[in-house]
């Protein structure tokens, strides 16, 4: 596991878009698909539920698009609370709770470097 040494869209979804741009590829953002049609390589960010709904009736019967079919969408939330001062200068790694629901504790301005320094003018 590894964290981002900054802001997703400028560290991961930039890159990413930059990357298929340059190979000719179309990135939309914002777009509703109604179907997919044609395709050599489609990526979806999507919800499980919504992706077997988009799915071409023709494509179901695929082996790798037939695992779908087991899979069930469970809902996610992401917390992100900002505190005034370090609350722990003990521990540098993920805190994990007992919580069925998983709960993760990480403090990102010891985990990211950049973050770390960014800290230091605050």
């Amino acid at each position: 596991m590894a964290f981002l040494d900054g802001s997703p869209p400028e560290r991961l979804c930039m890159p990413i878009v930059d990357h298929i741009e340059s190979l000719g590829g179309q990135v939309r953002l914002n777009s509703r698909i109604q179907y997919i049609h044609q395709a050599l390589l489609v990526v979806l960010y999507q919800a499980v539920d919504i992706l077997k709904l988009l799915l071409p009736e023709d494509w179901k019967p695929v082996p790798y698009f037939k695992k779908l079919e087991k899979l069930v969408g469970v809902p996610n939330i992401n917390v992100h609370i900002w505190f005034d001062r370090k609350l722990n200068n003990t521990y540098y790694h993920l805190l994990f709770s007992r919580s069925p629901l998983l709960s993760v504790y990480a403090d990102m301005s010891v985990t990211c470097k950049v973050l770390e320094e960014a800290a230091e003018y605050c």
